[in-house]
């Protein structure tokens, strides 16, 4: 009998000392003694029997926040948000009931944890240190995770948090954790100003994998939401490029091509494309030459209508008049019979090929203006100075051709300058 009323005479005792425990906290918390709450707290769930008390470990909560707010304290606390909101946890997994409503009353501290988190994360990124700042956003995602599993706000999906989450992460290079954040975002099809890169990296990423079925999924989602996004189209043009050059290449730059009509690049490649497949690899089905020849001329006037002042359009299309000349007087020299007809046709094709040729001149001209007008540095570059000289060559044959002799001799001139 003594020993059960010395058992029950401690009990009351420890738990006369936990309320008076509690109380010294609350008092300290109430008077926004943060320093002397915090040694307060510390010391009551220094107590093993203390730290099966939900409330001691809501008011650490509520405490360590305190002190991570407060510019003079919170050096002394560098993870202090991250102890508050384990506090907090702890708080909810010993007495969901009570810590909710305790919650309730001071309007979800916790969400302070999450927003706080979240702007040191987005000052990192802005100093560009993206290491601190994925993990910031990785501690406010699992403050969010919380409050969204506990039913008091946010949405599954975290779009903003997890779009710069994955920006960082790709900064860092490490893409598998950049993939995951930006998936969770395609996955729910979130759509938007600037929500298109996460459709496009993953896409990519799966491309590059060579996972076929989801950079098609990817692809899909992307082309949904934005459907004047070129990048997918642009992704099954390298695709179909490898599989080799074609008609089913060149409709698939019409494809981007009708999406973005002054693509200057694009529409060259696309002709440059053409002239090699006609000209160089002579692939053109017989009754499709004057079909692709007018196809080239087309798209390059077009380039030439977007920018004038690149050079490469004005050289090719002057090529490819030069080419066609060439092709021409191949056919002429097939023409071997001597009957009317065949005077007539030589006659015909012999004029066909100076005006296809005296075409190409003013285009060459033009070519050769904007490269003799450019500075010495830029004229270092080894492309640019191999097109100079290709000008150069075609127009003094092309001057031979049509009989234009001084020009044909000046062109030369300066050609032989540049090899001397």
């Amino acid at each position: 009998m003594k020993k059960f009323l010395f058992s029950a005479i401690a009990v009351m005792f420890c738990l006369a000392a936990s309320a008076q425990d509690m109380k010294k906290v609350r008092g300290f918390f109430d008077k926004k003694d943060w320093v002397k709450a915090k040694e307060s707290i510390d010391l009551t769930l220094a107590n093993e029997k203390e730290q099966k008390n939900w409330e001691a470990w809501y008011y650490k909560g509520l405490i360590y926040a305190q002190i991570s707010k407060d510019p003079n304290l919170k050096g002394t606390l560098p993870d202090g948000w991250m102890q508050s909101f384990n506090a907090y946890q702890k708080s909810m997994e010993l007495d969901p009931k009570q810590a909710e409503a305790f919650m309730a009353i001071r309007s979800y501290p916790v969400f302070d944890n999450y927003l706080e988190l979240q702007r040191e994360g987005n000052k990192f990124y802005n100093d560009k240190n993206y290491a601190g700042a994925l993990e910031s956003y990785k501690q406010a995602d699992q403050v969010g995770r919380f409050i969204y599993k506990n039913k008091w706000a946010l949405s599954e999906v975290d779009t903003i948090l997890y779009y710069y989450a994955g920006a960082a992460a790709m900064q860092v290079e490490k893409m598998d954790e950049a993939i995951a954040y930006f998936q969770k975002i395609c996955d729910a099809g979130i759509g938007g100003e600037g929500f298109d890169v996460c459709y496009r990296y993953v896409t990519y990423h799966y491309d590059s994998k060579k996972d076929e079925a989801n950079a098609q999924k990817y692809a899909a989602l992307g082309r949904k939401l934005y459907p004047a996004d070129t990048y997918y189209d642009k992704l099954e043009l390298d695709k179909i490029k490898k599989k080799g050059v074609g008609p089913d290449l060149f409709k698939q730059y019409e494809i981007v091509l009708e999406k973005e009509p002054k693509d200057y690049e694009m529409r060259y490649d696309y002709a440059a494309e053409m002239f090699n497949w006609l000209y160089m690899d002579q692939k053109a089905p017989a009754d499709q030459k004057q079909v692709y020849f007018e196809k080239i001329v087309a798209q390059l006037k077009t380039c030439i209508s977007v920018d004038p002042k690149q050079p490469d359009a004005h050289l090719l299309l002057g090529k490819t008049y030069f080419n066609e000349a060439a092709a021409i007087q191949d056919e002429l020299k097939t023409v071997k019979g001597t009957t009317p007809a065949d005077t007539q046709k030589k006659a015909d094709l012999k004029k066909k090929m100076e005006d296809k040729m005296k075409e190409a001149l003013p285009y060459l001209e033009g070519s050769l203006a904007i490269y003799e007008a450019m500075s010495a540095d830029q004229m270092k570059d080894k492309r640019t100075k191999n097109e100079y000289k290709t000008t150069l060559y075609l127009l003094t044959d092309a001057n031979r051709f049509v009989g234009n002799t001084e020009k044909e001799k000046a062109y030369q001139k300066k050609y032989d300058a540049l090899n001397q």
